[in-house]
């Protein structure tokens, strides 16, 4: 059985060879953009990243990935610099710079790990804990902007769909 093409393989090749074809052109990759789940998880996720980036500056960071990077540690201790770069997708270098910065600001500080002198593990100080709950504070109120427009039960259901599929592919990537 012939395998059916993607969407985009259906646009014509020359808008401009029929008179209004580009309206229909534009409309079919609007359609196409509205059907494709990757495309709108990742617009949806941008949108909040920058809504959260803007939040993040807000109180002195740098952005959203200093945020996520004192939320991680705040959740769960213990891990070193490299671990807490393979769960979060940040290579070592950036993870570093991003570290040292945030020791600089004393919001966190780096031990050696008990088991292996060479490794550092990363902990989040009180201060560090301090910022991160105001951000958090701060980030509920920028989803409920992002989220007006939805009802509380449509809020509750999608959080419980992308829930469900963050839960699904738990381990299969990084989150930032």
């Amino acid at each position: 059985m012939p395998a059916s093409s993607p969407p985009s393989a259906k646009l014509p090749v020359e808008p401009s060879a029929t008179p209004g074809a580009g309206r229909a052109v534009e409309s079919q990759l609007a359609e196409s953009q509205a059907a494709d789940l990757t495309w709108l998880l990742n617009r949806a996720a941008a949108r909040m990243r920058g809504e959260l980036d803007t939040v993040a500056r807000g109180h002195g960071l740098a952005g959203v990935r200093d945020w996520i990077v004192l939320t991680a540690l705040g959740v769960e201790g213990g891990r070193t610099q490299l671990q807490l770069g393979r769960e979060l997708g940040v290579d070592k270098t950036t993870l570093t710079s991003l570290l040292d910065r945030l020791e600089g600001d004393e919001l966190v500080v780096r031990r050696l790990d008990p088991r292996d002198r060479r490794a550092r593990i990363p902990e989040v100080t009180a201060a560090g804990r301090r910022l991160q709950a105001r951000i958090a504070a701060a980030r509920d109120e920028a989803e409920a902007r992002l989220l007006a427009a939805f009802s509380p039960d449509e809020q509750r259901l999608l959080r419980a769909l992308l829930t469900r599929l963050a839960d699904s592919t738990a381990g299969s990537g990084p989150c930032l």
